[in-house]
């Protein structure tokens, strides 16, 4: 969910670093076909850096003041 209440999508998968155990991005499949602001991989998932993760609780809350506005 971003920060604006808008749903983003589904986590799909997370990527951390395993020596440190930070997070570094989450791939997340699209709830629509418009969700912009977002670098997407090969397969259409949202690539979501973990500095953009605002709060985890029942929705994970993405801040959405820093996105690109071409994707």
């Amino acid at each position: 969910m971003g920060s604006d209440g808008t749903k983003i999508g589904t986590v799909h998968n997370i990527t951390m670093n395993v020596e440190t155990g930070e997070l570094q991005r989450l791939l997340v499949t699209p709830a629509t076909d418009d969700v912009r602001g977002f670098d997407t991989n090969d397969d259409g998932k949202l690539v979501v850096p973990a500095s953009r993760m605002n709060d985890i609780d029942d929705y994970l809350i993405v801040d959405l003041t820093g996105r690109n506005t071409g994707t």
